[in-house]
């Protein structure tokens, strides 16, 4: 495959995923959490944007989804990297596993437009599901790194309380839905889902659609 088939999408815009459907609402939790570089707007490459609004259409009546990530900075990818660093360290672990754990939860902030991280290229979302009374139960929040948050965890095992029952359930629902749909998850966040970076390529031994890029403004 020639240079432009491998990056026949890198011209494809970001677009706005705010007000795009009465059945999706955002949740900027890094611009709320103040992060340097965060926006409080959340973008998708558009044609990941679509896939997003046509699988909303199709949620049970009364279920919405809540973007919580999309496209992030390099700014904003840095300072999660650094943070997370700092708590691995704070929790005992040694260089060499956190070397190791380190790409399973945050990705390096590389510039590399060939080698990007997933949030980078505006085709990783972070999301999760809503109902009236608020978000749907899951087990853990988002951006937990404990053994909890890993998306089967709960798979396999008896005597499960009713929460992590229901939290069970509602992790098979998004999950089917997403991966039914062309995603492809991310084993050790539940609410991680991407198509057509890096990780999607890997899993399906093709080259990625999508390299780093930023919103165009004016």
């Amino acid at each position: 495959m020639n240079e432009s088939q491998t990056w026949m999408k890198q011209d494809e815009p970001l677009v706005s995923m705010a007000y795009c459907s009465s059945k999706i609402n955002i949740y900027p939790s890094y611009f709320l959490q103040k992060m340097p570089g965060a926006s409080q707007d959340l973008f998708l490459r558009q044609g990941v944007a679509e896939k997003i609004i046509a699988l909303a259409d199709r949620l049970p009546e009364g279920i919405s989804f809540v973007l919580i990530d999309g496209w992030r900075s390099i700014e904003t990818q840095k300072f999660i990297y650094d943070r997370t660093v700092t708590q691995f360290r704070e929790a005992g672990h040694s260089e060499e596993q956190i070397k190791k754990e380190m790409p399973g939860f945050v990705a390096y902030p590389s510039t590399d437009p060939h080698n990007p991280a997933p949030h980078n290229t505006g085709a990783a979302i972070d999301l999760t599901l809503a109902n009236d009374k608020g978000w749907l139960e899951m087990g853990t929040g988002f951006d937990d790194f404990t053994n909890e948050a890993y998306l089967d965890f709960y798979e396999g095992k008896d005597h499960l309380s009713d929460r992590q029952k229901v939290a069970r359930e509602n992790r098979r629902m998004l999950k089917k839905m997403m991966v039914d749909n062309g995603f492809v998850a991310n084993l050790s966040e539940w609410w991680h889902y991407s198509y057509g970076e890096r990780s999607w390529a890997r899993e399906h031994q093709t080259d990625q659609l999508y390299g780093g890029t930023q919103p165009v403004f004016g």
